[in-house]
């Protein structure tokens, strides 16, 4: 273990170095353009930034469209030297990029906190009310090209294809948003795109720092402080859950997993205990979880990460 390594960003310290942002008008994909860009030999670490996204897709498949004025849709590109096994807290890593650079953004942490932002694990933004702010894509492409992927509700109401409210839906500006006061408008439609551009600045930047990190540790979020600062924001933690078979440890074949969500192993991976009968911890590698009740107790206060020590099979893809 390289212990000398710098450790990743955290709230409160200084502004990480800059990344080259290119803003596109429409795109079919983020993941597709910023994949095409690499491919045509531009330079790792950029991302790419669209005002619009016509044909965007999320985890396994699933296609959505952003419509212009009111998301941000980034894709961060890595290039890593890690081996595929190794890069598991990548996605994890997008997740408090985001949420640090959310709470930069001038008087918006109040609103935050008061929400109760946070990570749903692997891959969501959630509100402590179950309201989904965002959502995180990261694919490989190649030997050592990665591209994570992200976006965000700006501003709402958020609206499906047919016109009608997105339930369970969450956003910062708009009626009903996270940083406005009950019955405020927020920021204007004209006002987003600034509020956009400096949000994938931000998140662009301390994700390659973090990135940088975990590549200087051999992918140790250990060593960075990166698992400790996903555990302090996961807000998964101390619920009871529901996975669906998507790919879980464990001889339960395609069952769908129930239990309480105990921890975060050193490959990022959900534990999840069933309870004594069930014949102990599962570490969940990659899955859709749904949060079936509220944390006990008042504040949220998460534990430290549990650690099973195992190390099997190579995790999967987020």
């Amino acid at each position: 273990m390289n212990t000398s390594v710098v450790r990743g960003g955290a709230r409160g310290e200084a502004e990480p170095p800059a990344v080259p942002v290119e803003l596109v008008d429409l795109t079919p994909s983020t993941q597709d353009l910023a994949a095409r860009r690499r491919a045509e030999g531009r330079p790792a670490p950029f991302a790419v930034l669209a005002a619009q996204q016509s044909a965007a897709r999320g985890r396994l498949g699933r296609r959505f469209s952003s419509p212009a004025g009111g998301a941000l849709a980034l894709t961060v590109v890595h290039e890593s030297a890690l081996a595929p096994g190794d890069r598991s807290w990548f996605p994890l890593a997008l997740g408090v990029a985001a949420l640090d650079a959310l709470h930069a953004l001038p008087g918006a942490a109040a609103g935050l906190e008061a929400a109760g932002l946070g990570l749903k694990w692997p891959n969501d933004l959630h509100t402590a009310a179950g309201g989904k702010l965002g959502g995180i894509l990261v694919e490989g492409r190649g030997a050592g090209t990665v591209l994570l992927g992200i976006g965000l509700n700006l501003r709402g109401p958020i609206h499906g294809e047919d016109a009608t409210e997105v339930p369970g839906a969450a956003w910062l500006h708009g009626p009903g948003g996270l940083l406005d006061d009950e019955g405020g408008e927020g920021l204007t439609a004209a006002e987003v795109p600034a509020l956009r551009d400096a949000l994938a600045a931000g998140i662009a930047s301390r994700l390659v720092r973090e990135l940088e990190a975990l590549e200087a540790s051999g992918g140790d979020a250990s060593a960075t402080g990166l698992d400790e600062r996903f555990v302090m924001t996961c807000v998964t933690l101390g619920r009871d859950v529901r996975v669906e078979p998507l790919g879980h440890d464990g001889p339960r074949g395609s069952a769908p997993l129930t239990g309480r969500a105990v921890g975060i192993d050193d490959r990022g991976r959900l534990l999840v205990d069933p309870g004594p009968e069930q014949g102990g911890v599962v570490a969940v590698d990659v899955g859709d979880v749904r949060h079936l009740r509220a944390v006990r107790g008042s504040g949220g206060t998460m534990a430290g990460p549990v650690r099973n020590g195992h190390d099997g099979e190579e995790a999967g893809t987020r």
